[in-house]
């Protein structure tokens, strides 16, 4: 078979098209007059060259999974569709690795398994693309152990367009001075669509330069992983709002990253009622507690004198087993479904009426199946850094959250945008129906975007929607907007403002 001419394209008579218009969440389409898929870092500076050349409106995606219409609205002329450039090799310069932006989760985890022995904190969905998930911060089941994805990003390659138009491919580095160091920066939790389009990006730890060969932290030998179900059927409200703060209080008990309890990840899917049950996976590294003890006290202590019976399975498993085996990939009913996201950083326990709040709208008539909060393990090593060394900062959090719901057909909209916003703006309701900054929460995570955020008759505080993702950083990005992006070429409807 010939290879495909680099770059390539495709327009809207190609069958290809169809499918390249649907990205993760298909309440949006992504409908330019054609897309081009690049397959080196000079094609894309080709094919963006061309594009603004002609004043063409352009952006581009990696995996696609970014829950807002950031791609397509406004209207592209052109986007650049970066999954061919995926490859995963050592850094031309010293230990470390590059990735390509393209590359999934799912293919960099394996890559540098397999050839390094090596591991990152990266996300559980296998099929997110790096070129966002690296952009808006990244965390995963090792962040607690290892940090955030972005502590351990060395350098980016990215595309730029100047004040005359003219674009070039910079490679910007932890260590640089100046704009070029605000640049990498604005890429350790800027969010994408913003700067530039980036093409690879360089991983590299200082803390592991002198022990493993790739820089990168060594993969554990074995996982100890479970997935516990518990039927709703045993579970009533003054059991359940029991196992939340349990599920918190151990969180905030073990926020510290030295611990052997910052090894333990868990993510709680607190699921409608109409599911019929409650699902909690829970992985922790068996190189560091052999036996176990750590993942059966957590689980046991989240349900000790409530009644509430949990099914189990899971066991002991090697490395990237374990991790396969807690991934969420892209399957089954979430294929070809519409959904919606909103997100918090939790500093402590939600209190009982919120919780109650929570229990309530998961046993409302409602078709949710596929529709739940979320609550994920954070603290440990993630918070080992300041607030400003890098954009996220969101740095004394113990538990992330994710509030979803998904669902088949444009007709169902309103009904599920109406349940997930109800829930959230009362569960947030004496914030102004938003997780401000400060307190009990510490805003919102950029790659869970959320418009609602920038409209008064959701977000009710009197925080905007920018300090909610990036606090007090945010005027440093927008003096790296102005510097990088003058022309504002990449923009969308949360997009850092010139």
């Amino acid at each position: 078979m010939t290879a495909p001419m680099s770059p390539f394209t495709v327009g809207r008579e190609d069958p290809r098209y169809i499918e390249l218009s649907h990205s993760d969440n298909h309440r949006f389409t992504v409908e330019p007059e054609e897309f081009v898929l690049p397959v080196t870092s000079d094609d894309v500076v080709a094919s963006l060259q061309k594009a603004v050349g002609e004043g063409r409106g352009v952006a581009c995606r990696s995996g696609g999974h970014c829950g807002q219409d950031f791609v397509g609205s406004p209207r592209r002329d052109l986007v650049l569709d970066l999954h061919n450039l995926n490859t995963v090799g050592p850094s031309a310069d010293g230990p470390g690795v590059r990735v390509g932006a393209g590359a999934t989760v799912d293919q960099v985890q394996k890559a540098l398994f397999r050839r390094w022995n090596a591991a990152l904190p990266l996300g559980a969905c296998s099929a997110v693309g790096m070129g966002g998930l690296v952009a808006g911060g990244g965390y995963g089941p090792l962040s607690r152990r290892l940090g955030l994805v972005v502590d351990h990003l060395r350098a980016v390659e990215v595309a730029v367009v100047d004040e005359t138009r003219d674009v070039r491919l910079v490679t910007a580095r932890a260590e640089d001075p100046g704009e070029l160091g605000e640049l990498f920066w604005a890429h350790t939790g800027g969010g994408g669509g913003n700067f530039g389009i980036v093409t690879a990006y360089e991983f590299r730890s200082p803390e592991h330069l002198a022990t493993e060969p790739s820089g990168l932290p060594r993969a554990a030998g074995r996982l100890h992983v479970k997935k516990i179900v518990y039927p709703w059927a045993m579970m009533d409200e003054t059991s359940f709002v029991t196992v939340m703060k349990r599920f918190f209080e151990w969180h905030e008990r073990h926020r510290e990253p030295t611990a052997p309890e910052s090894s333990l990840f868990a993510t709680f899917f607190v699921n409608h009622s109409s599911a019929g049950m409650l699902q909690l996976m829970v992985q922790q590294d068996a190189d560091v507690d052999p036996e176990g003890k750590v993942l059966e006290d957590f689980v046991s202590f989240l349900t000790e004198g409530t009644g509430a019976v949990g099914i189990p399975r899971g066991g002991v498993m090697s490395w990237l087993t374990g991790t396969r085996y807690m991934s969420q990939a892209d399957c089954g009913d979430v294929m070809g479904a519409r959904s919606a996201s909103k997100s918090a950083y939790h500093r402590a326990a939600p209190t009982d009426d919120q919780l109650a709040v929570l229990y309530r709208h998961l046993h409302t008539d409602h078709p949710g199946q596929a529709s739940y909060v979320m609550f994920n393990s954070y603290g440990g090593e993630i918070n080992r850094r300041a607030p400003s060394d890098t954009v996220v900062p969101q740095r004394d959090s113990v538990v992330k959250s994710s509030f979803f719901t998904a669902w088949q057909g444009a007709q169902m909209d309103e009904l599920h945008l109406g349940w997930l916003r109800g829930l959230y703006e009362e569960f947030f309701a004496a914030t102004g129906g938003v997780p401000v900054t400060g307190g009990r929460t510490d805003g919102c995570y950029i790659n869970y975007p959320d418009i609602d955020l920038l409209d008064p008759a959701h977000n009710r505080s009197d925080q905007p929607w920018h300090h909610l993702y990036y606090k007090e950083n945010y005027a440093r990005l927008q003096a790296t907007k102005r510097s990088w992006d003058p022309l504002n070429i990449f923009h969308h409807s949360m997009s850092i403002e010139l």
